[in-house]
């Protein structure tokens, strides 16, 4: 899981413009559930306690449970988190403004929990020497339709349950303007390119790439992610690389190529390309990606595939990471 933070945070960077925010990499959930032997007030009155919760700046309330040392809430929150690495959940028990308790939990705990979550009583600082709370935190990866991730572990509750049982994976999307916006905002989906049914008739291997439109940059981005399940021509593995030209270019100014990787089958590149175009130019240009064997210094690469893509038959401006087949340098298509 960390791997895949790692991929949605790298790829967070890459489409990133100066001008935007930087984007959420995951979400937290926080479920309260009660508390326990919170501190008396004076005269050993009960007191009326609630909770204040922030991360970064962003704060909730629970509602006030009315003179008891033993509050239920049953209320759920969320947080858009940038870094789980680096933040932390700040969580403060208040009654009438005094505080009855506190706990300030690094997201870096969640990280290392199973599955990403965290289901259990959490003893209270500056409180009562038994005073707890119970509570579930569960995180999840924000994945971009850009981000070339396909699946997180730990989606929200009983939805993942269901989606987990019928063998599909859940996505969630943020809008890829930096602006992370409301939680109703995210949207789900399935992605249709997990199965290994669909490799049995790619024998030439498979590209993972996003082909983009950034409106506020002007500009047409692709994100060459990886290639899985090349074809092998010799008994060593190839060095593969992927170039890519923009037709028609009669003086192949707009072509541009990804470093090698050495003797792999299944690279990993997560490198950005862009052009200076408008949309309407984008729009009547045809991309035209191959994927090749590096032979040597001098030579220019042994075709393993490519991939030809009319850009007037793409939405650009919702570009998402997506598998393409790779097609024999021969063939039209």
């Amino acid at each position: 899981i960390n791997a895949e933070l790692e991929q949605v945070l790298r790829v967070n960077s890459l489409i990133q413009t100066p001008k935007s925010e930087e984007l959420s990499s995951a979400l937290l959930s926080v479920f309260l559930d009660r508390a326990t032997e919170l501190p008396l007030r004076k005269g050993s009155k009960p007191p009326s306690p609630y909770v204040s919760l922030s991360v970064r700046g962003i704060s909730y309330k629970t509602k006030v449970c009315p003179q008891t040392a033993e509050p239920a809430w049953d209320e759920a929150f969320s947080f858009l988190i940038k870094r789980p690495h680096a933040e932390s959940l700040e969580l403060q028990i208040k009654d009438d403004g005094h505080s009855l308790g506190v706990l300030s939990l690094p997201l870096s705990q969640l990280l290392a929990a199973e599955e990403l979550v965290l289901d259990h009583w959490f003893q209270l600082s500056n409180s009562g020497p038994s005073s707890q709370i119970l509570m579930r935190l569960q995180l999840g990866l924000l994945i971009s339709q850009h981000s070339g991730v396909e699946a997180f572990h730990a989606a929200a509750g009983d939805e993942y349950e269901e989606n987990s049982q019928k063998g599909s994976e859940t996505e969630l999307y943020i809008r890829e303007d930096g602006d992370s916006g409301s939680l109703q905002e995210l949207r789900q989906r399935i992605p249709h390119t997990n199965s290994n049914l669909e490799l049995a008739d790619t024998p030439l291997g498979q590209l993972h790439m996003t082909v983009w439109y950034n409106m506020d940059a002007r500009k047409l981005i692709v994100i060459i992610h990886a290639c899985r399940n090349l074809k092998s021509n010799g008994r060593d593995a190839p060095d593969p690389y992927v170039s890519l030209i923009l037709l028609p270019d009669k003086s192949r100014v707009t072509k541009k190529k990804t470093t090698v990787r050495k003797k792999t089958l299944n690279p990993e590149f997560n490198e950005k390309f862009e052009w200076d175009l408008s949309l309407e130019e984008a729009q009547r240009r045809k991309l035209e990606v191959y994927v090749k064997n590096s032979v040597s210094f001098m030579s220019r690469g042994e075709p393993i595939g490519k991939i030809h893509i009319d850009l007037s038959q793409k939405d650009l401006t919702q570009g998402a990471a997506q598998w393409y087949d790779l097609k024999d340098d021969k063939s039209s298509s």
